[in-house]
């Protein structure tokens, strides 16, 4: 691996502890960072998450600026057609990491309006909204997608069979938030007499994801 490369990596470990950092925070135990209902913060916890959201957009962007020769710092992406460009400049081939675009897409426009629109609706907007059980899934799934960007990106760039491993570990991880996504919002509609089956459905998606995760964490840094 080389110097740059060596460089890109510890960058980008060093950012995901920061922001697993922020995680670790919101699951002290204090009133004011515990959710105020299913899958709905607000306060101080509301913010945190925000935050983790402009981190982790952040971190993808330091990946491929460091990806990029000479390092292009002016560099910013909003679009899949912004992450084509720069893995063209890279010589690799973007197909590749398509799959990976909804979601990096996604958490570049929630940044946007983070950052500059402080996170609010609308331009009368004078309160802002509780972060809800939607906002919570689709955060999960931006954790998942930065890091299975970068073990891909590894894979391809030294032949890694470890880094290509965590890729796949990861996207089963995102596969299995995908199917908790549906059977949560099909469970709102589901008969009263259907919804132990229901949860029985929903609980083992989240045991795929645990599976998953796990196999990722036990397996060795790529």
């Amino acid at each position: 691996m080389s110097s740059r490369d060596t460089l890109m990596t510890t960058r980008f470990r060093l950012n995901m502890d920061r922001i697993h950092g922020l995680v670790k925070l919101i699951q002290l135990d204090i009133a004011e960072l515990k959710p105020t209902g299913f899958g709905r913060s607000e306060g101080p916890r509301a913010e945190i998450l925000r935050a983790l959201v402009v981190f982790l957009h952040a971190t993808f962007e330091d990946v491929l600026r460091s990806r990029v020769r000479p390092y292009n710092k002016k560099f910013t992406f909003h679009s899949g057609a912004d992450i084509d460009k720069c893995l063209r400049r890279c010589r690799l081939d973007p197909s590749q990491f398509r799959p990976l675009y909804p979601p990096l897409t996604q958490m570049a426009k929630r940044r946007t309006r983070i950052v500059h629109y402080a996170d609010l609706s609308n331009q009368t907007a004078t309160v802002a909204d509780a972060w809800a059980v939607t906002d919570e899934w689709q955060l999960i799934m931006w954790m998942l997608a930065v890091p299975a960007f970068h073990s891909l990106l590894t894979a391809i760039d030294h032949d890694d069979d470890v880094a290509r491993a965590t890729y796949c570990r990861l996207r089963e991880a995102m596969d299995g938030v995908i199917i908790f996504g549906k059977e949560l919002v099909a469970f709102a509609d589901t008969p009263p007499e259907l919804r132990a089956e229901a949860l029985q459905k929903a609980s083992q998606a989240l045991d795929g994801v645990s599976s998953a995760l796990n196999a990722v964490a036990q397996s060795p840094s790529p």
